[in-house]
């Protein structure tokens, strides 16, 4: 892997816990559980096409290991809530929903495989 993927790597994973972290509350506050879907609707689309979906992707995947957009959201999304002043027995609940969707998904895709 050359540094310009390793870069444009961590610069994919970054973007989708950012933007959640940045638009989802706002979407949600305005209009409910409808700007909840919307919200990452929005987000989630427009991280996957930017990540996966254009010709040259932001995340490059190299090798046998695979890594999914959840990993990074979860570790984004934790990171944020302990640099926040929020505890790890805080985050939790928010570590076990990333490693269970990780396990999700990463059987799936052995699955489909």
């Amino acid at each position: 892997m050359t540094f310009e993927y390793v870069l444009t790597t961590i610069l994919g994973g970054f973007i989708l816990p950012f933007l959640i972290l940045l638009i989802l509350d706002r979407c949600l506050k305005q209009w409910k559980l409808k700007g909840g879907f919307l919200g990452l609707f929005m987000i989630i689309g427009t991280t996957w096409f930017l990540n996966h979906g254009k010709a040259n992707p932001f995340i490059h995947q190299v090798g046998p290991h695979f890594i999914d957009m959840g990993l990074a959201t979860g570790v984004g999304v934790i990171a944020f809530g302990l640099f926040s002043g929020g505890s790890w027995r805080e985050t939790l609940p928010n570590l076990l929903a990333a490693l269970t969707g990780g396990v999700i998904a990463g059987v799936f895709l052995y699955v489909i495989a």
